[in-house]
């Protein structure tokens, strides 16, 4: 089944404001040329800012529901449409038979790969599609603090408004961790209140898969890939035990 599927509606509205990611994206398509595959597109937050700065870009998502949205949103910007391409597929499985100088992986994408052949395999998936000198990167969360103290207790995450629905919305959060299998299982609660104070709940649960820094290097190798660098922040600061995000750069030399 499809998790993004119930909340699509919700995805674009909810991340609006997050923008603190792009300016990277675009430095390191800069530095490495494209064209650029991202993988996990979603509705492309990523990839329209990818082709509003002119470079080629090829998204790839496995739900229907997210890249219904993208779609929509390129038709709306027909300007750029044409630097980019949709895919639906699984990138575990993925085939294109081209090389690309920067793969993607940006807002926790990577945490979907739950289980452990799957990491292997999609790492493998992204080492063929890189061709030598080719970079990934890979947006995830930062595991310690989410081991050290996590949330025992439903967390309001934000409140949004869906304008076209005249609906406000707010969105929750419960966590468990098992801690042995780095795993974090998710319940994402969505209630929309419309004007007259009606409430429709949409629960979604997800698992994510939690990543520790001095893992990924043997994870990499697996895949033939070096571990270039470790960042704790869209800036490129050093990664620490309390930064923001785990970001990770992989090559292939």
């Amino acid at each position: 089944m499809d998790s993004y599927t119930s909340i699509a509606r919700f995805y674009d509205l909810e991340n609006a404001d997050f923008t603190e990611d792009l300016p990277l994206w675009v430095d390191l398509a800069r530095a490495q040329g494209g064209p650029v595959l991202e993988l996990g597109c979603g509705s492309g937050r990523v990839l329209l800012h990818l082709a509003r700065e002119g470079f080629t870009a090829t998204g790839v998502d496995s739900s229907p529901a997210m890249l219904t949205l993208a779609r929509n949103r390129l038709a709306l910007q027909p300007s750029i449409a044409h630097r980019i391409t949709l895919r639906e597929d699984d990138f575990i499985r993925l085939r294109l038979g081209k090389t690309f100088p920067l793969v993607l992986l940006p807002f926790n994408t990577f945490a979907h790969m739950v289980d452990p052949a799957d990491v292997h395999a999609a790492l493998e998936t992204i080492s063929r599609h890189l061709p030598p000198g080719g970079r990934a990167v890979f947006a995830l969360p930062n595991p310690i603090p989410i081991y050290g103290d996590p949330p025992e207790a439903l967390v309001l995450e934000r409140t949004f408004r869906d304008e076209a629905r005249s609906l406000t919305i707010q969105q929750f959060s419960s966590l468990r961790v098992d801690r042995a299998a780095q795993l974090g299982y998710i319940t994402w609660i969505y209630d929309a209140i419309d004007p007259s104070g009606k409430v429709t709940r949409t629960a979604i649960p997800m698992t994510l898969r939690y990543f520790f820094p001095n893992e990924l290097s043997t994870l990499f190798a697996g895949a033939g890939l070096q571990l270039l660098h470790l960042w704790g922040d869209y800036d490129r600061s050093p990664f620490i035990e309390d930064s923001p995000v785990l970001i990770a750069v992989g090559g292939r030399e």
